[in-house]
This record gives C-alpha cells, structure tokens and sequence, in this order.
C-alpha cells in the first residue's frame, strides 16, 4: 500500500471551514497523525492529513477536491507520495 501526505490550503479560512474539512477528511479515510519507528504519535500541522491506501495520487486528488469544493473556492491541494518521513517539532499524541 501506498502513504501519502495531502496539503490542503482553504482561501480566506475561517475556524468554521477549517473544522469542517477535518472532519470531512477524517471520516472519508484520513488521517491528522504519523508514527515513527518507535511506535510514538504525532500530530501534522494544520490542513495536513496522510493517507495509507491502494488508491494512486490522481484519484486521490478528485476525491479530495470533491470533498471540499463546496467549504471554499479553488481550494490549493498538494498530494506527495511519502515512502519515508522526517520531522521535527511536532506535537506527541498521547493515544492512551
């Protein structure tokens, strides 16, 4: 299976639009959390979300854009396929 990171960027956000594409984004399959080796869990930035699928990055991209079409106009959508990961400075997700 395939991991991928999305980038999703709502013109003029406000706290509404951006609760409601958390929750369209979870409930459709993605997630707000990586893992690293160790088994500890950490929170990605704002509008970031990864997904773990067999879908490629192109039909992932029309799902995504038709899940928030409607919370803001011509939202900017980056998806990158992630076989390794690196980061520093996110928050631990204590899951317990």
């Amino acid at each position: 299976m395939a991991s991928y990171t999305i980038r999703v960027e709502l013109k003029k956000q406000t706290d509404k639009m951006r609760t409601e594409l958390l929750f369209r984004m979870l409930e459709n399959g993605f997630s707000r959390c990586v893992v690293c080796e160790r088994g500890f869990t950490y929170a990605l930035p704002s509008n970031e979300f990864v997904y773990v699928g067999k879908d490629d990055k192109a039909f992932l991209m029309n799902k995504v854009v038709s899940l928030i079409s409607d919370i803001s106009d011509d939202p900017s959508v980056l998806i990158t396929r992630s076989d390794e990961r690196c980061w520093t400075g996110l928050r631990v997700v204590d899951l317990g």
